[in-house]
C-alpha cells in the first residue's frame, strides 16, 4: 500500500474525527475569507458612491465667493478641445422648505446648472422631465426628496444668501443678511445616473441639493453672466485645465475693471467690484505698470469730519499717493490733509486749522469700534477740478445706487437726524466725490483691515495699454493669488476611497479571538483523534516506520485536511460577508454612516484567505502532534493513554521548563510597560497598557503552567476530592492550559474591548466630558454675522434672556470634508473652525489627550495664541487642536504633525497640532484662533458653528428652542450636545458590538471546546471512575471531583483575563472624561463565568450518564 492510500484510507476511516477537524479549519477560512470579502465591500461601496457623486467630472475651477464670467468656460473649451463636456455652475447653500414650514431640510447645495451640466452625467443628457421645461423648471435630487419625503408637483420653498461684493463682515459691506426666497413645484427628481449626487466634498452620504436653470438662478442672486465653478470632463488633464484656465482668464473674470479717469482721460484706474483690491493684486498691479508711476487709493467713509463744534457727517475721504494727481502735494505730510472747498467752507477752514476724522474701524466679527485721528489742512482744493470726481469711491453696496443719504444702507450705524439737507444736497449733485484726501500711508494705517488696504491702483494710460497690463497681471498671478482653486476630482475621490477606513482589516482584527478559539478546538480535536489512534501509530512505528516517516503521514493527512477545510470556508465566508454587511445595514448601521453596501469579491482576498488559513492549520496541527512520535511504539501500543502518561510523567527541573522562562520574560515585559514613561492620553500610552495586559495574560498562563507541575510534586496532598480533581488536571497539562489560556485571552479581549463604550449623557454637565459641559450644539446653513453674546446680536434675532443667564462659544467654519468617524472615506480637507482663543481657554473645556508645549496653569488652549516659526520650507505654521480619534484614524496624524491648507490667498499655510482632544462632538475639525482663520480666510464672514452654554440643559432648552425658531431662515439647527456626542460614540460603540459579537462567537466556542475537554477526560477516565465508584463513592461524589476540577480551570481563567482587561484599561480608569460602563461589564464577566460553568456541568453530566461499573469491567 502506498503511502498516498495509506493516508486516504485513514482519512476514511476516521470520517468523523476528521469532519470535526475539517469543520474548524473551514470555519477559520470562512470567519479570514469573511472579513477580507467585507474589506473589499466596502471599499467598492465607497468607489461606486465617488463615482456618482463625481459622474463624468474630472478637474474642477472653484471659485467659492469669486464669481468668474461665463466666457471663460467657452476659452477654456476652445483650448481642451470642442468635444469635451464642460460645464458652468453657480452654486450657493441654502435651505429647504415643504409648502406650510412642517419639514425644514438645511445645508442643501443650490445649484444653477445649464444643459453642460447634463453632459457630464452618465446619462450624458438632461432627465426627460426637463427637456420640454426651457428656462423654467426646478428640481431636487433624490437625496434631498427622500430627506423632505416630497415627489413632483409639490411646492417647496428654498432661502438662500445673496452673495455680496464682500463679506459681511467687511466695513461698508451693505446689509448683514440678503436672503433671497425662490419657490417651485418640483419637476423632476434628479438621480444618479444624471448627475444628482454631485458634490465636491468627500462624503459617502449624498448631498441634498436643488437645481435651477443657471441663468434663473444668475438673475436671481445677482450675479449676471456669472458662475463660481467650471467643472471639465474626466479625460481632461489636471495641468492642461490649469493652464487653459490661467491662459485664458480676464481681468473680468477676477472681478477687476480698467478703466481711464480724470479730466482728459489720462490715467488707467484699476477697481474691484469686490471693493478692497486684494493685496497680492494690488501689489502685482503696481509693478506691472511701474510702481514709480502708480498710486493706490483707498477711499473710505468717514462718520463725522469736525472743526471745533462744527460737523459735517458721513464723507468720503480718499487716502492716495502723489505720482498721478494734482491734488495731494508731493511732499504731503502723514498728519496733513487736503480738503475740497465746499468743506472748508462748511467748517470755516483756512490752511493749517486742526480738524478730527470720526471714523469705524472692524473689531472682531462685524464689530465696529469707532476711533479719531486729527489732521491739520494742509491746502484746500476747488471741488469743481477736473481730477475730484466720484471715480475715486469703490461701489459701496448699499450706498451708491440710492438717491437720498436717508437711503443709505452702508452696514455701518447711520444717524439720519445728523444728515442736513445740504448734505442731501451735495450727495445728489456729487454722488461719492470725496470731500478730502490725506496720503496713502495714513489712509492705510488707519483703514487698513484684512479685506484689504486698496480700493484702487492709479497709473498713467501712457505708461501702458490695456493689454500689456492685462497680460503682465496674467503672467505674474497664478490661479490661488485670484482665490481660485484648480481640483482633481477623480484624483481626489480615488485617493478618499484608497485611503478610507480597511473593514477588512477592522474586521479581521475583530474576528481574531474567533479565529484562535476555532484554531485551538481544531488542535484539541485533532490531538484526540491521535490520541484515538495511538496504538496504530506505535504499530507503524513498531513495524520499521521511522517517526519521520509517521510524523509525514499525519501531516499529509493535516495537508489534505487544511485544503479541504480552507476551500470550504471560502464558501462560507459568503455567508459570513453577507451577515456582517446586513449587520452593517440594520442593528450596526451607526458604523456605516448611511451608506448602501455592494457585495464584492476580489480573487486576492479569497487567495490570502485561503493561504493563511492553511499555513495556520497546518501549525497548530503540527503543535498539537509534536509529541506523539517521542513516545515508545510499546506505550503507544497500548493505548492512548500512554500519550498522557508520556506528557504527565515527574516534572523536569524548574529552570528547564519553557512556562518558567516563557513567564518571566513576559511578566518582566509587562512590568516594563506598565512602568514605563508614557505620555499621558496617547495612543503610546494605552497601546503599552494593553501590551502590559496581554504580556500578564501569558505570565498569567505561565504561572497556572507551573503550579501544574507543583501539584504533581510527591506529598502535594490529596485532602478533598475537589483536590484530587484539581490533581486531575495535571494529568493533562496541555489541555488544561489551553482552556485556561483560551478563556483568559477571551475575558481578557471581550472585557478590556468593552470598557470602552461610551455614553454621551453621562457626565455631560463636566467640562472635561466629551461635551465640554456645553447644553447644546449646532450649526447654521448661512453665516450668523452678529455675536449672540452681545445686546446688539440678541436684539437684532428678536432672542430675550429671561431668567436664564446663557452664552454662546461661536466658531467660523471653513469649507472642508467631514472628517469624523462619520465619514468612511478619507478625508481630503478637514474644514477649520476659528474660535476666540482667549474665550474657549478660559472656559478650559474638555480633556486632553496630549499637549505639545508647557501652558503651566493656564489652559492648554492658551497654545491657540502662541506665534509659531515657519518649516524649513518657509511655510507659515499656526497652532491647532484636533480630537485624537481624527488625527489617528481620519487623517494619520500625530502631535506636532502638520495639516497643509491653501488661503484664500492661494497661499500655502500649516496647522501644526498642538493638543489632542479625548473623544469630543468638535470630532471632525481641526480648531484654530479666530483671529489666524481670518488672516487665512479674510472673506468668510459670519459664525455658522455654535455650543449653547448655561446653568443646566433643562435651564437652557428654552434658549434652544428660541434660537432655532429665531435663526430658523439662517438654518440653525440645536441639539443636546450629549446626543451630537453620541452619534460619534455611536460608531465605537457599533464596533465594539461587532466586536463583543464576534469575541462573544470566539467564548462561545472556547466553552464548547471546554465541554469538550470535560467529555474527552471523563471518557478516558471511565475505568477509573467505575472502581471508585465500586470502593464507596457516590455518582454525586464522583460528578462534584469532575466540576471541580473544570470548573477551577474555568474560574482560573476568566480572573486571570479580568486582571489583565482591568490592566490593559487603566488610563480609561484614571481619566477624568471617562466613565467606565462597570455593569456592562459586570454582566459580561458574568455570563461568562456562569456559561461556562453550566456547559461543564452538562458536559460532565452526560458523559457520567450509564454504568460506569462495565466500563470497569471493559478495562
Amino acid at each position: 500500500m502506498t503511502s498516498l492510500r495509506l493516508v486516504l484510507a485513514s482519512l476514511l476511516h476516521y470520517r468523523g474525527l476528521n469532519a470535526a477537524v475539517l469543520a474548524g479549519v473551514a470555519l477559520t477560512s470562512a470567519i479570514l475569507s469573511g472579513a477580507l470579502v467585507v474589506g473589499d465591500s466596502v471599499k467598492e461601496s465607497l468607489r461606486q458612491n465617488a463615482a456618482a457623486r463625481i459622474s463624468g467630472a474630472g478637474p474642477v475651477l472653484v471659485g467659492g465667493e469669486r464669481f468668474f464670467t461665463n466666457g471663460l468656460k467657452q476659452q477654456v473649451g476652445e483650448t481642451l478641445g470642442g468635444s469635451l463636456p464642460l460645464a458652468n455652475l453657480l452654486q450657493l447653500e441654502g435651505t429647504v422648505t415643504v409648502q406650510g414650514g412642517e419639514r425644514r431640510l438645511n445645508g442643501v447645495q443650490i445649484l444653477g446648472v445649464d444643459d453642460d451640466f447634463w453632459k457630464l452625467s452618465d446619462a450624458g443628457s438632461a432627465p426627460e422631465a426637463l427637456t420640454s421645461k426651457g428656462n423654467d423648471w426646478f428640481a431636487l435630487n433624490d437625496a434631498a426628496a427622500r430627506r423632505l419625503g416630497v415627489d413632483t408637483g409639490d411646492r417647496v420653498i428654498v432661502r438662500m444668501e445673496k452673495p455680496g461684493a464682500l463679506s459681511r463682515d467687511a466695513p461698508l459691506s451693505g446689509e448683514s443678511e440678503q436672503t433671497v426666497p425662490l419657490t417651485g413645484n418640483v419637476d423632476a427628481i434628479i438621480d444618479a445616473d444624471h448627475f444628482g449626487r454631485y458634490s465636491l466634498k468627500a462624503e459617502q452620504v449624498p448631498a441634498a441639493s436643488v437645481f435651477v436653470p443657471l441663468s434663473k438662478l444668475q438673475l436671481l442672486v445677482e450675479k449676471p453672466d456669472r458662475a463660481n465653478v467650471l467643472v471639465a470632463g474626466s479625460t481632461a488633464d489636471g495641468a492642461t485645465f490649469y493652464e487653459a484656465v490661467h491662459r485664458h482668464w480676464t481681468l473680468s473674470d477676477a472681478e477687476l475693471h480698467l478703466a481711464k479717469v480724470g479730466a482728459d482721460q489720462s490715467l488707467w484706474q484699476l477697481s474691484s467690484a469686490r471693493v478692497f483690491v486684494d493685496p497680492k493684486i494690488a501689489e502685482t498691479a503696481r509693478k506691472v505698470a511701474g510702481e514709480a508711476k502708480s498710486d493706490s487709493v483707498l477711499t473710505y467713509l468717514v462718520n463725522a469730519i469736525r472743526n471745533g463744534d462744527k460737523m459735517t457727517p458721513y464723507s468720503m475721504v480718499a487716502a492716495t499717493g502723489t505720482a498721478t494727481n494734482g491734488i495731494v502735494p508731493p511732499d504731503l505730510g502723514s498728519g496733513e490733509i487736503v480738503v475740497t472747498d465746499w468743506l472748508a467752507e462748511d467748517l470755516g477752514l483756512r490752511n493749517g486749522d486742526a480738524i478730527r476724522l470720526d471714523y469705524y474701524v472692524v473689531d472682531s466679527g462685524r464689530k465696529l469700534r469707532e476711533e479719531s485721528s486729527e489732521f491739520r489742512v494742509r491746502s484746500i482744493a476747488p471741488l469743481d477740478q477736473p481730477q475730484i470726481d466720484q471715480s475715486w469711491t469703490p461701489e459701496f453696496p448699499g450706498v451708491l445706487e440710492v438717491d437720498s443719504m436717508d437711503e443709505w444702507e452702508p452696514g455701518i450705524p447711520i444717524d439720519n437726524d445728523r444728515i442736513r439737507k445740504k448734505d442731501d444736497e451735495y450727495w445728489k449733485e456729487y454722488r461719492a466725490t470725496p470731500k478730502a484726501f490725506i496720503g496713502i500711508a495714513a489712509g492705510q494705517q488707519l483703514w487698513k483691515n484684512r479685506f484689504g488696504d486698496t480700493t484702487s491702483i492709479r497709473f498713467p494710460v501712457s505708461a501702458i495699454s490695456d493689454a500689456e497690463f492685462e497680460k503682465g497681471m496674467k503672467e505674474s498671478l497664478d490661479l490661488g493669488d485670484l482665490g481660485w482653486m484648480v481640483r482633481d476630482l477623480t484624483a481626489e475621490a480615488n485617493a478618499a476611497v484608497a485611503n478610507s477606513f480597511d473593514f477588512g482589516q477592522l474586521f479581521a482584527y475583530m474576528s481574531f479571538f474567533l479565529i484562535v478559539a476555532a484554531l485551538i478546538l481544531t488542535g484539541l480535536v485533532f490531538v484526540f483523534g491521535i490520541e484515538q489512534r495511538a496504538s496504530q501509530i506505535g504499530l507503524l512505528m513498531a513495524m520499521g516506520f521511522p517517526a519521520g516517516k509517521v510524523r509525514c503521514l499525519f501531516l499529509t493527512e493535516a495537508i489534505l485536511l487544511a485544503v479541504m477545510g480552507a476551500a470550504i470556508g471560502l464558501l462560507g465566508g459568503w455567508i459570513y460577508t453577507r451577515l456582517a454587511l446586513l449587520g452593517m445595514s440594520g442593528a450596526w448601521q451607526a458604523a456605516a454612516s448611511g451608506i448602501t453596501f455592494i457585495y464584492h469579491i476580489k480573487a486576492a482576498s479569497l487567495a490570502t484567505a485561503f493561504g493563511i488559513t492553511v499555513v495556520m492549520a497546518l501549525g497548530v496541527v503540527w503543535f498539537a502532534s509534536r509529541v506523539v512520535t517521542r513516545v515508545q511504539p510499546s506505550h503507544l501500543i497500548a493505548g492512548g493513554d500512554a500519550i498522557s502518561d508520556e506528557s504527565s510523567r515527574g516534572p523536569k527541573p524548574m529552570v528547564r521548563t519553557w512556562s518558567l522562562w516563557i513567564g518571566i520574560v513576559s511578566l518582566l515585559s509587562g512590568l516594563g510597560c506598565l512602568f514605563a514613561p508614557k505620555v499621558p492620553g496617547t495612543m503610546a500610552e494605552q497601546g503599552l497598557f494593553f501590551g502590559a495586559g496581554f504580556l500578564l495574560t501569558i505570565a498569567g498562563v505561565c504561572a497556572c503552567a507551573l503550579g501544574l507541575r507543583l501539584l504533581q510534586r510527591p506529598g502535594s496532598g490529596l485532602t478533598s476530592l475537589a483536590a484530587l480533581g484539581r490533581q486531575n488536571a495535571v494529568r493533562r497539562k496541555g489541555r488544561s492550559l489551553a482552556v485556561i489560556g483560551l478563556m483568559a485571552a477571551g475575558v481578557f479581549m471581550v472585557t478590556a474591548i468593552n470598557s470602552f463604550r461610551m455614553e454621551g449623557e453621562r457626565g455631560a454637565e463636566r467640562r472635561g466630558s466629551g461635551t465640554g459641559g456645553f447644553a447644546y450644539v449646532g450649526e447654521t446653513t448661512l453665516p450668523v454675522y452678529e455675536d449672540l453674546n452681545s445686546e446688539e446680536g440678541r436684539e437684532k434675532y428678536g432672542l430675550e434672556s429671561g431668567d436664564v443667564d446663557w452664552t454662546m462659544l461661536q466658531f467660523r467654519v471653513s469649507d472642508g470634508d467631514d472628517a469624523s468617524c462619520l465619514n468612511l472615506n478619507r478625508a481630503q480637507r478637514p474644514r477649520l473652525l476659528g474660535v476666540d482663543a482667549e474665550r474657549i481657554a478660559k472656559i478650559n473645556p474638555f480633556t486632553f489627550s496630549q499637549v505639545d508645549g508647557e501652558p503651566g496653569d493656564s489652559s492648554p488652549w492658551a497654545l491657540m495664541a502662541q506665534s509659531l516659526d515657519a518649516d524649513a520650507d518657509g511655510m507659515p505654521l499656526i497652532p491647532g487642536f484636533i480630537d485624537m480619534n481624527t488625527a489617528t484614524y481620519a487623517l494619520q496624524k500625530g502631535l506636532g504633525d502638520v495639516v497643509t491648507y491653501e488661503a484664500a490667498s492661494g497661499e500655502r499655510f500649516g496647522v501644526k497640532l498642538v493638543g489632542l482632544l479625548e473623544t469630543s462632538l468638535l470630532q471632525g475639525s481641526i480648531i484654530i484662533s479666530e483671529k489666524a482663520f481670518i488672516e487665512s480666510f479674510p472673506d468668510a464672514g459670519g459664525y455658522q458653528y455654535f455650543l449653547l452654554d448655561g446653568p443646566s440643559a433643562e435651564a437652557v432648552k428654552p434658549v434652544a428652542e428660541q434660537l432655532s425658531r429665531m435663526l430658523g431662515d439662517r438654518g440653525l439647527q440645536l441639539m443636546p450636545a450629549w446626543e451630537r456626542l453620541n452619534e460619534f460614540n455611536a460608531v465605537q460603540n457599533t464596533y465594539l458590538s461587532i466586536f463583543s459579537t464576534l469575541g462573544g462567537l470566539g467564548l462561545l466556542l472556547g466553552t464548547i471546546g471546554l465541554a469538550v475537554v470535560v467529555g474527552r477526560n471523563v471518557l478516558e477516565r471511565r475505568g477509573q471512575l467505575g472502581l471508585m465508584q465500586a470502593v464507596g463513592f457516590t455518582r454525586k461524589a464522583l460528578a462534584r471531583m469532575v466540576l471541580d476540577e473544570h470548573w477551577f480551570l474555568h474560574v482560573l481563567g476568566v480572573l486571570l483575563g479580568v486582571v489583565a482587561a482591568a490592566i490593559a484599561v487603566l488610563p480609561k480608569i484614571l481619566s477624568r472624561a471617562s466613565d467606565l460602563p462597570i455593569g456592562l461589564l459586570i454582566g459580561i464577566n458574568g455570563a461568562i463565568l456562569v456559561g461556562g460553568l453550566i456547559f461543564c456541568a452538562v458536559a460532565a453530566r452526560s458523559v457520567l450518564r450509564g454504568s460506569l461499573v462495565e466500563a470497569l469491567r471493559s478495562e
